[in-house]
């Protein structure tokens, strides 16, 4: 397998979501849509597949990118959200990426490869850096627009209750405060989106720990319509934990106990040493037979933008 180089033209990723570029029009494009520029058809067709892994946990097997193929870039298509260009044209495989080329807030990733053949073989290289590429310059723009379009008023909320801060959208209306918890709503009608924010005393790292805290703050906070109907964590899909030394963060299905209502959830969790307590930002969303994905990863960005006061 080839060596991959990979560089970084022009700013960090946080600057150049923050450039405003006077003189170039806004990209075109909703988040994690991408556009693939390449002559080839294998090419084409192999980079596309990069991008068609499906995302877990979710009660169905999901897609984060639209993806589609286009021969070159022409007038209409410089101005898309995500560009990644592939050219044959070295023989080692390049990956470099680029911000605002053409129009502000804009992806340019170049993959320059040998042939369709080589870059088959650094394909889960190639794949791992494009994803973590795009994901990252979504979760920037998603957490920069929660902070320039929040809502201070539940900001506010959660910070007197909780004694933290976390920049929550305008879009979110609804709240409901609880002993150390905060439950604030989109009220969605088709994909209702909901951010939790809690504190226990104590320090807890471990998931089993996180876990039995959540169970029991949600059984606490969140009811169905009738007695005994509580929101748990489904504990026979997949739990996801990642761990990296400041903050604990958690992915799996919740269901309410007596009821078909379910779906996908995301936590994030740090230990305050000081106060010695633990606080938790937790998303969750219910939109049966609708796409979670996209709206997930947009949680994730608005969750860590959370701070300890």
């Amino acid at each position: 397998m080839g060596r991959i180089l990979i560089f970084l033209i022009a700013a960090t990723i946080m600057t150049a979501c923050g450039n405003t570029k006077a003189g170039k029009p806004m990209s075109v494009g909703e988040p994690y849509e991408v556009t693939v520029i390449a002559e080839d058809n294998n090419l084409a067709a192999l980079t596309k597949r990069m991008l068609t892994d499906t995302r877990e946990p979710m009660p169905q097997p999901e897609c984060l990118y639209n993806v589609r193929t286009m021969k070159s870039i022409n007038d209409v298509t410089k101005f898309m959200r995500i560009l990644v260009v592939v050219r044959k044209n070295i023989t080692e495989t390049r990956v470099r990426y680029e911000y605002d080329p053409y129009s502000r807030q804009q992806l340019m990733i170049l993959i320059d490869v040998e042939s369709s053949k080589r870059l088959k073989e650094d394909s889960l290289n190639v794949a791992h850096t494009l994803q973590n590429t795009i994901e990252l310059f979504e979760m920037k723009n998603a957490a920069r627009q929660a902070h320039n379009n929040s809502n201070l008023a539940l900001a506010k909320e959660i910070e007197k209750t909780t004694g933290c801060h976390i920049d929550i959208p305008n879009d979110f209306k609804a709240s409901k405060t609880g002993k150390k918890f905060v439950w604030v709503s989109d009220n969605g009608t088709k994909t209702m989106c909901n951010i939790c924010v809690y504190t226990v005393d104590g320090i807890y790292n471990s998931t089993e720990n996180i876990i039995r805290i959540r169970d029991s703050v949600m059984a606490e906070n969140i009811k169905g319509e009738k007695d005994g109907m509580v929101m748990t964590t489904e504990r026979k899909a997949d739990i996801s934990t990642n761990n990296n030394g400041h903050a604990t963060t958690i992915r799996g299905l919740w269901q309410m106990t007596g009821d078909a209502m379910g779906g996908p959830f995301i936590s994030v969790t740090k230990t305050d040493s000081i106060r010695q307590r633990t606080i938790t930002a937790e998303a969750f969303i219910y939109a049966p037979s609708e796409p979670k994905a996209k709206a997930m990863k947009r949680l994730e960005a608005i969750l860590n933008t959370l701070r300890v006061d």
